[in-house]
């Protein structure tokens, strides 16, 4: 909850009654003197009606069954009305030499050589040296400046809208 307002996540739990008691309390008080907070909660209350209206559908009593002899013999894409063969990638897979498992060691070394190249790029190109050689004392100094520009500018507009 802001300062003001409550959030969107502690509306809905007051709404269902999922929050503390002086949570409760606390909402409670300020959705007594807020309009726009109480039709907020008036437009979760809405959704939750209107869901509560749906009708629950229920999956075929034979779906279990099958899911489960699928898993069972491998066979995740087989159904009565379509057979494994007509999967689309199933041809290509059957058909292809099984890829053979690489060594995890294969990829950190492709990794560490990416980095190595990446390295190598950063320091030839130039922008290592860019950055070493920034003079952090030179950016406060401008930093201030620019902010001692920001104050009189901001004062100066202030004295005209005061005068």
């Amino acid at each position: 909850m802001t300062i003001m307002h409550p959030n969107d996540q502690e509306l809905l739990r007051f709404l269902n009654k999922n929050c503390s008691e002086l949570e409760y309390h606390r909402i409670g008080r300020h959705m007594k003197a807020c309009a726009p907070c109480r039709g907020r909660l008036s437009d979760f209350l809405d959704v939750e009606l209107m869901l509560d209206q749906l009708a629950v559908e229920q999956a075929p009593t034979e779906l279990t069954d099958r899911v489960m002899t699928a898993l069972r013999s491998g066979r995740a894409y087989a159904s009565p009305d379509r057979p494994l063969s007509d999967h689309p990638g199933f041809e290509a897979q059957a058909s292809s030499p099984r890829r053979k498992w690489k060594p995890y060691w294969r990829t950190e070394l492709l990794h560490g050589m990416v980095a190595m190249a990446a390295t190598f790029l950063f320091i030839v190109s130039g922008v290592f040296g860019k950055l070493t050689s920034l003079d952090p004392n030179r950016w406060e100094a401008d930093v201030r400046t620019g902010a001692l520009q920001l104050f009189h500018v901001v004062e100066s507009v202030s004295r005209q809208l005061l005068s």
